[in-house]
């Protein structure tokens, strides 16, 4: 048996439609309903086949309260607070760009640091964070199969993923490659599928490279799959400056994201003045039944009291995730995702080759079936043996 996943991150639905992507060539294409959330929470959802309820994983960041360190005592509440932390933003940017895993440490303002911990998410490594629910990794060994994964840099070098592939092919039953490169220039350039072309060319040619190596074996599978769409941003809106009657850190607290924010509350009073004052934001607050649909209704408040969605096309600038917290520069990306699943841009794609692909599949996939389509092919493998 033979099973290759490419995962390419942010391959939107919206592309295939406006541009001509290997037609006729995989026998299954259907959109991908996506996960409220980013790749941290859609991933662990992707290779697990889990809600975030389930892998405990929403966002990044979450609430963890604990001391402060000594410097932030010494600093807060001094004029040294304001150098310090643009200090640490223009270290954040070094850091993130030399791919140092203390770097998210240094986004968050020094006096609010103490509030807050992030999960140990890292892409290179698979599953990307301890998970308490089985993984792919977990269901290949279950079934006897070797498991492969790869994380392709930024624009990889094809032709040297090429020239590698029969050693996985022979070495491995079951391949993941995670390619980030149409999320990064998606970010940068924007949801221009002109733009994307070299990226979505190399796609082609690497996934053509496989099924020319595996088509002719009766028990070859592959999946070309990704977990969200992406989206232009139009305009953003200065979430902390319609709250400026409150005082964060004493008032409230909150986690601003690009698309959402979390907040959390000293008492009703606040959170009702705090509701009112973003009753025309260009977003809403996600109810309770929201968040069931989601998969996001946790039994404590980790993730947020209240939770904040832009509405598409927006982006909360300044957050605490775009390093230009001090206004120092409009919003940096052209493009960003994060939105409702229900927004038209935020859909993924699901493409399939090999036995089983139903050309007369055309409904969503659900980002949390990709995993059973991935453990069946590995069932029927097992029935074979």
């Amino acid at each position: 048996m033979k099973l290759v996943l490419y995962f390419a991150d942010a391959f939107a639905w919206r592309y295939l439609q406006e541009t001509e992507f290997m037609p006729g060539y995989w026998p299954e294409r259907r959109p991908l309903t996506t996960v409220l959330g980013y790749s941290s929470t859609i991933l662990p959802c992707l290779v697990t086949g889990q809600p975030p309820q389930r892998t405990g994983i929403w966002t990044e960041y979450y609430r963890h309260d604990r001391p402060q360190s000594a410097l932030a005592r010494a600093v807060v509440g001094t004029p040294l607070l304001t150098p310090v932390n643009l200090a640490r933003l223009v270290l954040f940017r070094f850091a993130r760009k030399a791919g140092l895993p203390a770097a998210h440490k240094l986004r968050i303002p020094l006096q609010f640091a103490h509030h807050f911990a992030r999960h140990d998410m890292d892409y290179r490594r698979f599953p990307p964070a301890d998970l308490p629910v089985p993984n792919l990794g977990d269901a290949a060994l279950d079934h006897g199969l070797r498991f492969f994964f790869r994380y392709l840099d930024h624009g990889y070098d094809l032709g040297r993923q090429v020239r590698d592939l029969d050693r996985v092919l022979d070495t491995y039953d079951v391949a993941f490659y995670y390619d980030p490169s149409v999320d990064g220039h998606g970010h940068r350039y924007g949801a221009d599928v002109r733009r994307l072309k070299p990226d979505l060319d190399r796609i082609a040619a690497f996934t053509t490279e496989v099924w020319d190596r595996i088509g002719a074996r009766t028990d070859a599978h592959m999946l070309l799959f990704s977990d969200h769409g992406m989206t232009d941003v139009e305009r953003g809106f200065d979430l902390f400056a319609e709250l400026r009657p409150w005082r964060i850190g004493r008032d409230y607290l909150a986690f601003v994201d690009s698309t959402f924010a979390r907040f959390w509350y000293a008492d009703e009073r606040v959170r009702a003045g705090i509701r009112d004052a973003l009753r025309h934001a260009p977003a809403s607050f996600l109810t309770r039944a929201d968040e069931e649909r989601y998969g996001i209704a946790f039994d404590d408040d980790r993730y947020g009291t209240d939770i904040l969605v832009a509405d598409e096309a927006v982006v909360f600038h300044p957050s605490y995730i775009s390093p230009t917290f001090f206004r120092t520069r409009d919003y940096p990306d052209r493009a960003t995702h994060g939105y409702r699943p229900e927004a038209p841009s935020a859909s993924g794609i699901f493409l399939r080759h090999g036995v089983g692909a139903d050309p007369g599949r055309t409904d969503p996939m659900p980002a949390t079936g990709v995993y059973g389509v991935a453990t069946g092919t590995m069932d029927s493998a097992a029935v074979r043996r």
